[in-house]
């Protein structure tokens, strides 16, 4: 599609367009609503409430490309799974000393992991973890940002990246066990 026409024609209120757009978008930002929600019917839920944000305020969109629409989407898509996560204030927390074993993980395991079976392990971290590792690792927010953004305290934040890490490694070589023996 051509960025600058699908955007106009977006803004416009095109029919046509906006079905474009759910039809391109609907898998990348259905995954960003499950890195930040506490369950998948959540995920689609907010997806489907995102597509309407979308839509209604897509004549406020200053962005000229479709990586910028995009960037724009998913903050909404992230917006509106931290607000329901407010709402609900529901902990998810494992056992913490099974994430604190030390593990090292070669380059080699990690490279025979398809990206379907990475995102699967980060989507069944804990929900604290994965929001913490998406929005630290993935989308480059500082600890600072994240306390905010989640209210947790910074140290909090850190804590559970921490962990996250842990898991991942750990389900990274159960995974890599399984597929070489």
């Amino acid at each position: 599609m051509k960025e600058r026409s699908f955007i106009e024609r977006l803004k416009k209120g095109e029919e046509q367009a906006f079905k474009e757009l759910v039809f391109s978008y609907s898998s990348k930002l259905l995954t960003t609503a499950k890195l930040y929600c506490y369950r998948k019917r959540e995920a689609e839920d907010i997806l489907q409430d995102s597509f309407l944000t979308i839509f209604q305020k897509i004549k406020t969109f200053n962005g000229n490309g479709e990586d910028q629409l995009l960037m724009w989407m998913r903050k909404i898509v992230m917006n509106k799974a931290f607000n329901r996560n407010r709402n609900f204030q529901v902990k998810n927390e494992n056992s913490v000393g099974e994430f604190f074993q030390d593990v090292e993980i070669s380059s080699d395991v990690i490279s025979n992991l398809s990206y379907h079976e990475l995102m699967d392990l980060v989507l069944a971290l804990p929900v604290g973890f994965r929001q913490v590792f998406a929005l630290k690792i993935i989308e480059g927010y500082s600890h600072k940002e994240i306390s905010e953004l989640l209210n947790i305290s910074e140290s909090g934040s850190r804590a559970q990246l921490s962990r996250a890490k842990k898991n991942l490694q750990t389900n990274i070589l159960k995974l890599s066990k399984i597929s070489y023996s």
